[in-house]
């Protein structure tokens, strides 16, 4: 008897990692499906839309024969002898209007688009441009950097304008080395020639056969002798001071291995569609690759991680990238708008649709970045964005203590448990209420036969020390701090909220959280932005992209709410908790995750795990003092430059709209 009781132990710890397996596999096969059906409905979408395709061309092609039916009637050309008299000072006006009364507008007379006077306000003077070749002079780091830029039948208006925007850098200490990948076009061809003629510094090297982009600029990249090699596609253009700037830099941080900056879209119109990047956000990155251009590389790190790979053409930057931050988390971003990126019928900076084959190269290139950490998961497309959607295993479920403080509001509460227990699949969790000292009769009938884990807080209301307190009375790894007015809507907001927390690197999370109205209330917090902060797109409609897709990506910011945050309870005694003393009430979760990111962990949003928060809409404008001046104190730094937040964009608002 004793012999067979030994043995209970492992049998109960054998079926319990059984269970563990085989919850693990129900929520693959879950998602899976999940993946399936959403990939179904953006087949049936794309199905619909080339069925209207098919019934406008069929419509168009009617238009134009009825059009040339009436081109060849008499009637039309009896119209046309009598009307040519009025016809000759119709176009005269034309031509007036456009040229002289329209001094201001794009190519194809459009107006310039605001961002493009933006841009021209922000961007260097020649005056600036001046000043910064005599600022060159006095760098003490003067490194020579290689531009690599592979060339196959390029547009030669573009081809030209391309290298002019080289040759007209303040920073003078360049090459730059042009890799025809076996061009046809013989214009082409010559153009290139006496363009590589034109200058010492450009080097011009030919393919026998076409290889592809990533073969191209490998070849570039062993041709190369600069300390930091920079790409620029063959039809983009570099602002004057790209080079600049960079080099700049380095001067204040030498030790950085690749630095990032800010780009936009060239149009025939001019510029538009900034995109306005955070500091590194690794998060946001294994959503897309927002790094993108342009970008400036320690060539040694380059070459130490073998370059580019040609079975990810099409996404072999992104590729690059992922293997050289597995290598360096010395990562740099310079806010400033430095590269334009050609906008073409056939570019992805139109439209990631023009190159279907690009997203899929980009998802495996994730599925290898996964493999090589040693990271379980896989990577799913959002269609409704065209965003990475890393799914990570669960490797261990552990318990999370629920934490609600409450004060009267029951039918708020029950709203809330009652959505939390029918809905949620994430398994183990226990719910912890706290009761500050509620009057009413609802309340005392209610918690009379209350089935979960009451606590009772007395004294004035002060969120921090209600939650500490709640904190000190319970015993599980992961800790969850919930508002009662929040609503549960989806059965995995837990799971997904803590595979992300069951990361080292990470100290907290928070989900999207919507008003019934379905509209965003958060999605991450800005600070410095309004006062001392700001929800992230608060107001926009829940399934809106946001800008450059950031609403529907999962991304980091400097804090989350603390009406729904998960996060350790290691973490979270290794800061020391909330602030009763000076935060009793507001940006209590503000300060704690700024502790956190202090400490080294990063803070973590998910759209993926979504509740309803039927918080009202109307916000105090008035701050108390007591709790905003040790917050600027605190955090005066970070106030002046949230990292994930660029200086670019509105200060007012929190949308990630343009700044002045």
């Amino acid at each position: 008897m004793k012999r067979a009781e030994e043995f209970v132990p492992a049998v109960e710890s054998a079926f319990a990692g059984l269970h563990a397996r085989l919850r693990n596999s129900e929520r693959t096969l879950q998602l899976r499906m999940s993946e399936l059906e959403a990939a179904e409905r953006h087949i049936a979408e794309l199905e619909g839309k080339l069925l209207k395709l098919k019934q406008y061309r069929g419509e168009l092609k009617l238009l134009k024969e009825q059009k040339r039916t009436l081109q060849k009637s008499p009637e039309r050309r009896i119209g046309q002898v009598l009307l040519a008299p009025y016809r000759l000072p119709e176009r005269l006006i034309k031509v007036i209007w456009k040229k002289l009364l329209r001094p201001g507008a794009g190519k194809d007379g459009a107006a310039p688009s605001e961002y493009h006077k933006w841009l021209e306000r922000h961007r260097a003077t020649p005056r600036d441009l001046e000043k910064m070749r005599q600022e060159t002079l006095t760098f003490a780091l003067q490194p020579l950097v290689t531009i690599i830029t592979p060339v196959f039948n390029t547009p030669i208006r573009w081809l030209k304008e391309c290298i002019e925007s080289v040759l007209s850098q303040t920073y003078e200490k360049w090459e730059l080395i042009l890799i025809d990948d076996h061009s046809t076009e013989p214009e082409m061809l010559r153009c290139l020639t006496e363009l590589a003629a034109s200058d010492p510094r450009i080097i011009l090297t030919k393919d026998e056969k076409k290889r592809g982009i990533s073969a191209a600029s490998n070849r570039g990249l062993a041709l190369a002798k600069g300390d930091w090699v920079a790409f620029l596609d063959h039809d983009d253009l570099l602002e004057p001071d790209a080079l600049f700037q960079n080099v700049k830099w380095l001067q204040d941080h030498p030790d950085a291995d690749l630095i990032y900056s800010d780009e936009d879209k060239l149009t025939e119109q001019g510029f538009d569609s900034p995109i306005f990047k955070p500091d590194w956000s690794p998060d946001y990155f294994l959503t897309c690759n927002y790094v993108c251009h342009f970008t400036f590389i320690r060539r040694e790190l380059v070459q130490q991680v073998g370059g580019f790979r040609s079975e990810f053409d099409g996404a072999q930057d992104y590729d690059l990238f992922l293997r050289l931050i597995e290598r360096t988390s010395r990562i740099d971003h310079i806010p400033r708008v430095l590269y334009h990126w050609r906008r073409t019928l056939t570019s992805t900076a139109d439209n990631i649709q023009c190159k279907p084959g690009m997203l899929d190269a980009g998802r495996l290139a994730l599925e290898a970045h996964l493999e090589r950490r040693q990271q379980p998961g896989h990577v799913a497309v959002d269609w409704r964005t065209y965003l990475y959607w890393v799914k990570r295993e669960l490797t261990e479920a552990k318990k999370i203590s629920i934490i609600i403080p409450v004060r009267d509001r029951v039918d708020l509460l029950a709203r809330c448990l009652d959505s939390l227990t029918s809905k949620t699949s994430y398994a183990p969790y226990e719910v912890v209420v706290v009761d500050n000292d509620s009057q009413s009769e609802d309340a005392r009938a209610y918690f009379s036969h209350f089935k979960h884990r009451l606590l009772h807080y007395s004294g004035p209301f002060n969120l921090s020390a209600i939650n500490n307190f709640a904190v000190k009375q319970t015993d599980s790894p992961w800790l969850l701090f919930l508002s009662y007015h929040t609503e549960v809507l989806d059965a995995d907001w837990l799971t997904t909220m803590a595979e992300h927390v069951q990361r080292t690197e990470v100290g907290a999370v928070g989900p999207r959280l919507l008003y019934p109205d379905d509209t965003v209330q958060h999605a991450g917090v800005v600070v410095g932005v309004g006062g001392i902060a700001e929800y992230a797109f608060r107001g926009l409609p829940a399934e809106a992209p946001g800008v450059c897709r950031q609403l529907q990506a999962t991304r980091n910011y400097s804090a989350v709410t603390g009406a729904c945050l998960l996060t350790r309870r290691d973490v979270f005694e290794k800061v020391g908790g909330f602030d009763e003393e000076c935060l009793p009430l507001n940006f209590n979760d503000v300060d704690l995750c700024l502790k956190m990111r202090r400490a080294g962990y990063s803070i973590v949003y998910t759209p993926f795990a979504r509740l309803y928060c039927h918080e009202s809409r109307v916000r105090s404008q008035t701050v108390e003092p007591l709790e905003a001046n040790p917050m600027r104190e605190r955090w005066h730094q970070v106030l002046e430059r949230d990292p994930y937040y660029n200086p670019n964009l509105s200060r007012d608002r929190a949308d990630f709209s343009l700044g002045d």
